[in-house]
């Protein structure tokens, strides 16, 4: 049995976090809806929460939004909705173009087949020196996702020495 120190009504079987919830929002809690709302101008460590005008990187269209003085700018960019946020980005570089960079570069210069079994219904681009930033086109190779995994883990000798002698 359980009291509510509120209401003073009892309760069988309750959880812990059932308790917890019924004491936070007790009808007869003086406290209930008072918790975690500041109203704006509320004084704080972090500074007071103050309206900002933004602009949307993408679309150019101002926007308020509320964050402490403090912090302001909280970020490098803001935008106006989710639909201008995913315009920008790798995502949206693929819906572009359709495929990564790296891989229209390796396109660009070779045949679109594994380099080991020559599958050419899906590729895998792999960096021959493992730095993903390095785009060159000595450095890439097309693999179809099977040998680019054995290659990774180092389970097909065979895949390994190809990779190891490609380009020379």
């Amino acid at each position: 049995m359980w009291k509510c120190k509120h209401c003073k009504k009892l309760f069988e079987d309750l959880s812990t976090s059932a308790k917890a919830n019924h004491s936070r929002w007790c009808k007869d809690n003086p406290k209930r809806n008072t918790w975690n709302k500041e109203p704006i101008g509320t004084i704080n460590k972090f500074g007071n929460i103050a309206k900002f005008t933004v602009e949307c990187v993408t679309c150019k269209e101002e926007f308020n939004v509320k964050e402490r003085e403090k912090s302001f700018p909280k970020k490098k960019q803001y935008f106006c909705s989710r639909s201008c946020a995913n315009s920008v980005g790798g995502r949206a570089k693929v819906n572009k173009y359709g495929r990564t960079q790296y891989a229209s570069i390796a396109a660009h210069y070779y045949e679109q087949e594994c380099a080991v079994c020559k599958y050419s219904e899906v590729l895998d681009v792999h960096h021959i020196d493992h730095n993903r930033s390095n785009n060159s086109p000595d450095n890439l190779i097309f693999l179809c996702p099977n040998h680019h995994a054995l290659l990774h883990r180092k389970k097909d000798p065979e895949t390994v020495k190809i990779i190891e002698n490609w380009g020379t």
